[in-house]
């Protein structure tokens, strides 16, 4: 189990740590050859619309051949993105770039995660499902962090260096799945049938997931619309420290670090404490609770310092909530269409970014950030008010 549970989150804390290194200066990287803004904007459409393609024909790829082979596929695919970064610095190379990395996202997304919780069950340690995922949000965000101080530094030195240890580490992640990943449990159906007609099979049993069992599309819409609100400060926290508040740039590495360093002091102990709690879906509605009323007293705070806190306390309670959904989700998918499910979750997650990309612009634009943000809250309050609607009302039977 010990084995498990230290390869899952060595994965998470490689995985972070590369893309840490690119996330403070991937804009700057592209500016450097002389991109411009829209050819930026692009190239982010391109990487999001890659995963919306690829997220549910990757997870039946996981569920019919095995999870170990698509997570190394994963990084297999992140490694040649970062070799064309480096060496294709043009938007054409570019575009490519993305395309391989949404696709080795997508490879990796669920695929990952049902690896981990079908290892547990067959070594007969499901309950250790949460934590596991506690520990890998943990070092997820202790991969941030190291991944924020050394690009920053690298983009100090040279701009040119920055995808370096972003292909660097997939190669070392390459070689440790490799060597250490071990897929010992039995997939039912795993080489059965044609790939149409198994994918036909997998949707139409996914869909009979998803109407009988409620908390599933429960969780799947509250994760949107997270996922949407949350995007509003992700995408223009930045702009707003900077341009409203006057707060300077150079301490923005240093607020992100803060945030990630609280997630690595407090998960454990915020995921111990949701187990007490009678109901186990109260953690996720106090946490995303809390989410809303952190933005919502962003978008009025006029004290830099306090919303530099508030930033802070966000970004963390996003991460807190992040293996109490992840137990809920996965504990009522069954084991031959976990990736999938996974993978569709994955897909979600993505639609909310990119509906959220093509309207959180127009309203910034025309009402300010501020009104962004408290639009933001009120799609996260409509989410929970769907949450609790669908987690709490019984199902109809069939014939009433």
């Amino acid at each position: 189990m010990k084995d498990t549970i230290r390869i899952y989150s060595a994965t998470r804390f490689l995985v972070a740590f590369a893309f840490g290194t690119i996330l403070p200066v991937y804009v700057l990287y592209f500016r450097h050859y002389q991109m411009n803004l829209f050819e930026i904007a692009l190239l982010a459409a391109v990487f999001e619309a890659s995963i919306l393609l690829f997220e549910m024909p990757t997870g039946l790829v996981a569920d019919m051949y095995g999870r170990r082979i698509s997570v190394i596929l994963s990084a297999a695919f992140s490694l040649i993105a970062g070799f064309l970064f480096i060496f294709f610095p043009f938007l054409a190379g570019f575009l490519i770039a993305e395309i391989l990395a949404g696709f080795g996202e997508t490879l990796r997304s669920g695929a990952l995660e049902a690896w981990l919780v079908d290892s547990l069950k067959h070594e007969g340690k499901e309950e250790k499902v949460k934590s596991a995922f506690a520990a890998g949000t943990k070092f997820k965000s202790a991969g941030n962090l190291l991944g924020l101080i050394l690009g920053g530094y690298l983009a100090s030195l040279n701009m040119k260096l920055v995808w370096v240890p972003f292909t660097a580490l997939f190669l070392i992640l390459c070689l440790f799945l490799i060597l250490k990943m071990k897929e010992k449990y039995q997939l039912e159906g795993k080489v059965s049938g044609k790939v149409k007609s198994r994918l036909s099979e997998t949707i139409r049993q996914s869909i009979h997931v998803l109407r009988s069992q409620r908390l599933i599309l429960a969780l799947l819409i509250l994760f949107l619309l997270s996922e949407f609100a949350f995007e509003t400060i992700s995408q223009f926290w930045q702009v707003h420290f900077h341009e409203n508040l006057s707060i300077a740039t150079q301490y923005f590495g240093w607020i992100a670090a803060i945030a990630f360093l609280l997630t690595i002091l407090f998960i454990d102990k915020v995921t111990a404490l949701s187990g007490k709690l009678r109901r186990e879906t109260s953690s996720l509605i106090i946490l995303e609770s809390l989410f809303l009323v952190s933005l919502l007293a962003l978008a009025l705070a006029g004290s830099p310092v306090l919303a530099v806190t508030l930033f802070i306390v966000i970004h963390s309670f996003v991460n807190f909530k992040e293996p109490i959904f992840l137990d809920l989700y996965n504990k009522r998918i069954p084991s031959v269409l976990r990736a999938t499910l996974l993978s569709f979750q994955g897909l979600v997650g993505s639609t909310g970014e990119v509906l959220a990309g093509l309207c959180i612009g127009i309203i910034a634009i025309k009402f300010g950030l501020r009104i962004t943000f408290g639009f933001g809250t009120v799609l996260l309050f409509v989410g929970i008010v769907a949450f609790l609607l669908l987690a709490t009302s019984r199902p109809r039977r069939s014939g009433a």
